[in-house]
């Protein structure tokens, strides 16, 4: 009733007004102490969450997390230079969240037990309290919109800072130029000001090329988990990880390693997960990682040496969707998966009717837990699982589509799924989950040309796609005329 009141012009009298007994309304019931909330999320523009949160904020003794999401601005909102600033107070708010898809106006935050905090920095008011809540922040989330805001965070101490992720947002993940001294002087010194960093997430060039080298020599005691996201890599950079000695996950997705082959007999001894996305180039899977027990990994020609290797392996999630075609590849190698000895629960992330594994598996008697994520599957594929899977006990579906040639009358199909999946296999726990879908198998052989499906979708839904860089008609013409009246464009 608040959302519908919400969306009434000019904050006319709407269901949010009205009694819902006891002579109190719904929005005074939402700001009283009488409902136990600990989290809130608000969608609207700056100034409209301004005037509906204002004072009543504070009113709110249980909240523990609030979500800002700062939508464009509608007609009634004040301009920014005439708006009063916004005081967002709460003495016990643990966690506050900024998603930014337009930008802010001036506040002040006033939290004293904050703690978490997602933060897209776009201006000074985000970039100040930032650096006024550092000391006490334990985990941290960071959004880059220009180079100052990361020069000067780098200046910041984060004494308590466990969890850290940052990311730059530039568009265009160009590379930075190569750092200088001082660069490196003031990296090094933010990582020292964070001694209890165990967890650290980067994303773009600009924040590897910066940071990383002093992760991996100045936190390589305390941390425990490191993500890196979208980074091309200088070899010599890129070998400083093996300072880390006690990490215990590793995630890699679309990085590159720039020059020269793969890491080989990496020795990071305290490593139990792994994750590799599109990064094949970084690694070379063999015995180094051998004590790795959970892996998730973008198909590719390793995929022998890995279960050569990797004798210790427990959870394997396997991702067929990656940026190279992979059907060659499953065929030479994925046989290969039944001489893993310790595998329990295998995953199967992406599959396509055109590339199925199930012509190339030989049986796994150890696997007893099978998940099949986002796959596009023929339902008589499901009549092998038995052979293959003699041990199984849990089979689980999600976003997963299935392919009929025709669809079963009178009954839901994914129910009647259900059903002839628990037929097969009678010692089996199956869960089809509620985001799976049917459809033809002349619809699912269209779905799997992603980029074709995608305009499909547009033309169905009446999208107009504008091709990146191309003017439009009626620009065209606007500059045509403006060039025949002897005007600048």
């Amino acid at each position: 009733m608040v959302r519908k009141a919400a969306h009434v012009a000019a904050d006319e009298a709407g269901p949010s007004t009205r009694p819902v007994g006891g002579g109190i309304t719904p929005e005074q019931l939402l700001f009283s102490d009488e409902l136990p909330l600990k989290s809130l999320d608000i969608r609207a523009s700056f100034d409209r969450m301004r005037r509906f949160l204002g004072d009543r904020l504070k009113k709110m003794k249980n909240l523990q997390h609030l979500t800002l999401s700062v939508m464009a601005k509608v007609m009634e909102d004040e301009l920014p230079e005439k708006a009063p600033y916004w005081i967002i107070e709460h003495d016990t708010l643990r966690s506050l969240t900024w998603q930014l898809y337009a930008n802010t106006n001036g506040y002040e935050l006033k939290l004293p037990a904050l703690e978490r905090y997602w933060v897209e920095i776009a201006n000074d008011f985000d970039l100040y309290y930032l650096m006024e809540y550092s000391t006490q922040l334990v985990e941290l989330t960071v959004w880059f919109y220009f180079e100052r805001a990361l020069e000067q965070t780098l200046t910041c101490s984060f004494p308590r800072l466990k969890k850290l992720l940052m990311k730059r947002f530039d568009g265009q993940n160009l590379s930075p130029e190569p750092n200088t001294r001082s660069d490196d002087l003031s990296a090094d010194r933010f990582v020292k000001s964070a001694p209890l960093l165990e967890d650290v997430s980067i994303v773009s060039n600009t924040i590897a090329y910066r940071i990383f080298r002093s992760v991996c020599l100045f936190a390589a005691d305390t941390l425990k988990r490191l993500t890196v996201k979208e980074v091309i890599f200088p070899r010599a950079l890129f070998l400083l990880i093996l300072e880390l000695k006690n990490l215990e996950f590793l995630r890699l997705e679309d990085c590159i390693l720039e020059e020269g082959s793969r890491l080989r007999r990496v020795d990071l001894p305290k490593l139990q997960q792994l994750e590799l996305i599109d990064s094949g180039t970084c690694f070379r899977l063999d015995s180094g990682f051998a004590d790795v027990r959970r892996l998730q990994y973008s198909m590719d020609s390793q995929l022998s040496r890995l279960c050569r290797n990797m004798t210790m392996l427990e959870d394997l999630e396997i991702m067929l969707r990656t940026k190279s075609p992979v059907a060659e590849t499953i065929r030479e190698h994925f046989h290969s998966l039944a001489t893993l000895p310790c595998l329990r629960t295998l995953c199967i992330n992406g599959m396509k009717t055109t590339t199925r594994p199930w012509d190339f598996c030989k049986p796994m008697p150890n696997v007893e837990k099978l998940i099949l994520r986002q796959c596009h599957l023929l339902r008589g594929n499901f009549a092998l699982l038995p052979k293959l899977f003699p041990r199984l006990k849990v089979l689980k579906l999600q976003e997963t589509v299935i392919a009929y040639r025709r669809l079963p009358d009178g009954v839901k199909p994914l129910v009647y799924l259900e059903r002839r999946l628990k037929g097969y296999l009678p010692n089996c726990c199956v869960m089809v989950y509620p985001n799976c879908d049917d459809e033809l198998v002349s619809t699912v052989l269209k779905m799997e040309d992603e980029v074709r499906w995608r305009m499909h979708l547009f033309d169905k839904l009446g999208i107009q796609v504008i091709p990146y860089g191309k003017q439009s008609e009626s620009k065209k013409k606007r500059k045509k005329r403006s060039n025949s009246l002897g005007m600048v464009d």
